[in-house]
Protein backbone atom coordinates (compact mmCIF):
# COMPACT_ATOMS: atom_id res chain seq x y z
CA UNK A 1 0.00 0.00 0.00
CA UNK A 2 1.27 3.46 -0.87
CA UNK A 3 0.91 6.46 1.40
CA UNK A 4 1.27 8.97 -1.45
CA UNK A 5 -1.05 9.67 -4.36
CA UNK A 6 -0.47 8.14 -7.78
CA UNK A 7 0.25 11.63 -9.14
CA UNK A 8 3.03 12.20 -6.61
CA UNK A 9 4.49 8.73 -7.26
CA UNK A 10 4.55 9.50 -11.01
CA UNK A 11 6.38 12.76 -10.26
CA UNK A 12 8.93 11.03 -8.01
CA UNK A 13 9.47 8.28 -10.60
CA UNK A 14 10.03 10.87 -13.34
CA UNK A 15 12.52 12.74 -11.14
CA UNK A 16 14.36 9.53 -10.26
CA UNK A 17 14.60 8.51 -13.91
CA UNK A 18 15.79 11.96 -15.00
CA UNK A 19 18.36 12.10 -12.21
CA UNK A 20 19.84 8.69 -12.99
CA UNK A 21 19.94 9.36 -16.73
CA UNK A 22 21.51 12.80 -16.15
CA UNK A 23 24.29 11.39 -13.96
CA UNK A 24 25.07 8.59 -16.43
CA UNK A 25 25.04 10.90 -19.47
CA UNK A 26 27.13 13.53 -17.71
CA UNK A 27 29.78 10.97 -16.74
CA UNK A 28 29.84 9.41 -20.22
CA UNK A 29 29.96 12.71 -22.14
CA UNK A 30 32.69 14.06 -19.89
CA UNK A 31 34.77 10.92 -20.30
CA UNK A 32 34.32 10.52 -24.06
CA UNK A 33 33.85 14.09 -25.32
CA UNK A 34 35.22 16.33 -22.56
CA UNK A 35 31.86 18.08 -22.22
CA UNK A 36 29.64 18.17 -19.18
CA UNK A 37 25.94 17.77 -19.85
CA UNK A 38 25.51 21.44 -18.86
CA UNK A 39 27.97 22.51 -21.58
CA UNK A 40 26.29 20.14 -24.03
CA UNK A 41 22.87 21.67 -23.26
CA UNK A 42 24.24 25.20 -23.69
CA UNK A 43 25.74 24.30 -27.07
CA UNK A 44 22.52 22.55 -28.11
CA UNK A 45 20.59 25.79 -27.65
CA UNK A 46 22.85 27.86 -29.91
CA UNK A 47 23.85 25.18 -32.41
CA UNK A 48 22.87 26.21 -35.93
CA UNK A 49 21.82 29.74 -34.92
CA UNK A 50 23.90 32.22 -36.89
CA UNK A 51 22.66 35.08 -34.70
CA UNK A 52 23.23 33.16 -31.48
CA UNK A 53 21.20 33.89 -28.36
CA UNK A 54 21.47 36.43 -25.61
CA UNK A 55 22.50 35.12 -22.22
CA UNK A 56 19.01 36.08 -21.00
CA UNK A 57 17.40 33.92 -23.68
CA UNK A 58 19.72 31.07 -22.74
CA UNK A 59 18.76 31.47 -19.08
CA UNK A 60 15.08 31.04 -19.98
CA UNK A 61 15.67 28.12 -22.35
CA UNK A 62 17.98 26.25 -19.98
CA UNK A 63 15.78 27.05 -16.96
CA UNK A 64 18.74 27.97 -14.77
CA UNK A 65 19.91 31.18 -13.13
CA UNK A 66 21.65 33.94 -15.04
CA UNK A 67 24.75 33.39 -12.93
CA UNK A 68 24.91 29.75 -14.03
CA UNK A 69 24.63 30.74 -17.70
CA UNK A 70 27.25 33.48 -17.33
CA UNK A 71 29.74 31.13 -15.68
CA UNK A 72 29.07 28.35 -18.15
CA UNK A 73 29.41 30.78 -21.04
CA UNK A 74 32.78 31.99 -19.75
CA UNK A 75 34.04 28.40 -19.53
CA UNK A 76 32.84 27.65 -23.06
CA UNK A 77 34.56 30.82 -24.34
CA UNK A 78 37.77 29.72 -22.62
CA UNK A 79 37.40 26.31 -24.30
CA UNK A 80 37.08 28.03 -27.70
CA UNK A 81 33.59 26.56 -28.24
CA UNK A 82 31.60 29.81 -27.98
CA UNK A 83 32.09 33.50 -28.58
CA UNK A 84 30.48 36.09 -26.33
CA UNK A 85 29.91 39.56 -27.71
CA UNK A 86 28.10 42.65 -26.49
CA UNK A 87 24.67 43.07 -28.05
CA UNK A 88 24.60 45.89 -30.60
CA UNK A 89 21.14 46.93 -29.34
CA UNK A 90 21.61 46.55 -25.57
CA UNK A 91 25.02 47.25 -24.04
CA UNK A 92 24.05 45.33 -20.88
CA UNK A 93 23.34 42.16 -22.83
CA UNK A 94 25.71 39.60 -24.35
CA UNK A 95 25.16 37.28 -27.30
CA UNK A 96 26.61 33.76 -27.32
CA UNK A 97 27.46 32.19 -30.68
CA UNK A 98 28.87 28.75 -31.31
CA UNK A 99 32.28 28.55 -33.02
CA UNK A 100 33.28 26.04 -35.69
CA UNK A 101 35.16 24.12 -33.00
CA UNK A 102 32.03 24.25 -30.83
CA UNK A 103 29.84 22.95 -33.65
CA UNK A 104 32.20 20.06 -34.28
CA UNK A 105 32.39 19.23 -30.57
CA UNK A 106 28.61 19.41 -30.23
CA UNK A 107 27.99 17.21 -33.29
CA UNK A 108 30.32 14.53 -31.95
CA UNK A 109 28.81 14.75 -28.47
CA UNK A 110 25.26 14.62 -29.85
CA UNK A 111 26.01 11.47 -31.84
CA UNK A 112 27.53 9.85 -28.73
CA UNK A 113 24.68 11.11 -26.48
CA UNK A 114 22.02 9.75 -28.82
CA UNK A 115 23.74 6.39 -29.24
CA UNK A 116 23.96 5.99 -25.46
CA UNK A 117 20.30 6.80 -24.89
CA UNK A 118 19.29 4.50 -27.75
CA UNK A 119 21.43 1.72 -26.29
CA UNK A 120 20.32 2.17 -22.69
CA UNK A 121 16.61 2.39 -23.44
CA UNK A 122 16.21 0.71 -26.82
CA UNK A 123 17.60 -2.68 -25.90
CA UNK A 124 15.65 -3.12 -22.68
CA UNK A 125 12.34 -1.34 -23.34
CA UNK A 126 10.04 -2.36 -26.21
CA UNK A 127 9.41 0.36 -28.78
CA UNK A 128 5.67 0.30 -28.08
CA UNK A 129 6.33 1.01 -24.41
CA UNK A 130 8.61 3.93 -25.32
CA UNK A 131 5.91 5.37 -27.60
CA UNK A 132 3.30 5.01 -24.84
CA UNK A 133 5.64 6.63 -22.31
CA UNK A 134 6.33 9.53 -24.67
CA UNK A 135 2.62 10.08 -25.28
CA UNK A 136 1.94 9.94 -21.54
CA UNK A 137 4.68 12.45 -20.74
CA UNK A 138 3.42 14.82 -23.44
CA UNK A 139 -0.12 14.49 -22.06
CA UNK A 140 1.11 15.23 -18.52
CA UNK A 141 3.07 18.29 -19.71
CA UNK A 142 0.02 19.59 -21.60
CA UNK A 143 -2.25 19.01 -18.61
CA UNK A 144 0.19 20.78 -16.31
CA UNK A 145 0.37 23.72 -18.70
CA UNK A 146 -3.42 24.01 -18.83
CA UNK A 147 -3.71 23.73 -15.05
CA UNK A 148 -1.03 26.39 -14.53
CA UNK A 149 -2.78 28.80 -16.90
CA UNK A 150 -6.14 28.18 -15.24
CA UNK A 151 -4.66 28.95 -11.83
CA UNK A 152 -2.72 31.95 -13.13
CA UNK A 153 0.63 30.30 -12.39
Amino acid sequence: MHDRSLEVRVWVAALSFQSELYVRLNRALMGECGLTLAKYDFLAQIYGLDDGLTLGELTRKLKVTGGNVTGLGKRLVADGLVTREASPTDRRSFIARITQKGSEAFEAARAYHDSLVDDWLGESVPEGSLETTLASLEMLRTALGRKGKANGK
